[in-house]
């Protein structure tokens, strides 16, 4: 392996491919990204305001990398980069089962209707390849933290057992249970729950809207509305100084801010 770029290669990935692993990144900068729904440009200018190093650095994402925005379709040019690492979401998951299997409902109705106008043959190409994306990742600091990235919630007080859950290690109706809930659940942030998560030093979640980068435990939500007018699509450094960068999405449309689904 090339050092260059050993640490663009997960140490660890689970036989399901529903968890990842990486090692910590001695050369560069790693940051997490907020909900993209396809605003790709809008992250070009939030990465060109951090000073996001290609060669060094490595982008995580909370998920729903598609569905509302104008972009959506440049998905699969965004996975094929190297430094961007993306857990799934539940914006993706429904992609995956419009693609493989049928229809969901309340995708279009949520933002999907560009995946409807694809090709026959596109679809389930691209729903294949959402497929691939993990439901976890863990990430190790350069002093030996560990941090954690998932979409909606980390449905255990431990970090460790959510990983098991996953993994499958406690069966299959138990890892389904907390694949689904990881994608869509909120119980945290409806609770205002600030128990910490254990054997973890920070989670960046997405799914919930906030105005703000919140922080509940050592959970940190991301999503700041990044497709809708008037809300900013926000990037956080991972360890390090810990730096939060946004940009505004700015458009004319003169549509309102919508419930997040």
């Amino acid at each position: 392996m090339n050092n260059a770029s050993s640490h663009l290669t997960p140490v660890h990935t689970s036989a399901n491919r529903l968890f990842a692993q990486y090692g910590p990144n001695q050369k560069g900068r790693d940051f997490a990204v907020g909900d993209i729904h396809g605003e790709f440009s809008l992250l070009e200018r939030l990465l060109e305001k951090a000073g996001f190093n290609e060669q060094t650095d490595r982008l995580f994402s909370v998920g729903d990398l598609v569905d509302r925005g104008p972009e959506s379709h440049r998905v699969a040019c965004w996975l094929l980069k190297p430094w961007f690492k993306p857990v799934r979401g539940n914006h993706d998951q429904w992609c995956v089962e419009a693609g493989l299997f049928g229809e969901p409902a309340g995708h279009r109705q949520y933002g999907g209707e560009w995946f409807y106008k694809l090709s026959d043959e596109l679809r389930p190409f691209l729903g294949g390849f959402l497929n691939e994306l993990p439901v976890a990742i863990e990430i190790a600091g350069r002093s030996g933290e560990r941090y954690g990235v998932v979409h909606a919630e980390c449905t255990c007080l431990s970090w460790g057992r959510f990983v098991e859950a996953l993994e499958g290690e406690l069966g299959d109706s138990y890892r389904d249970h907390h694949v689904m809930e990881a994608l869509w659940r909120r119980k945290r942030y409806d609770d205002a729950d600030t128990r910490p998560i254990a054997g973890i030093k920070r989670v960046y979640v997405g799914h919930t809207v906030v105005d703000e980068v919140l922080d509940l435990g050592n959970v940190r939500y991301l999503d700041t509305g990044g497709c809708f007018e008037g809300g900013r699509l926000t990037l956080a450094e991972i360890g390090g100084a810990e730096e939060i960068f946004s940009v505004e999405k700015v458009c004319n449309s003169g549509k309102a801010l919508v419930e997040a689904q």
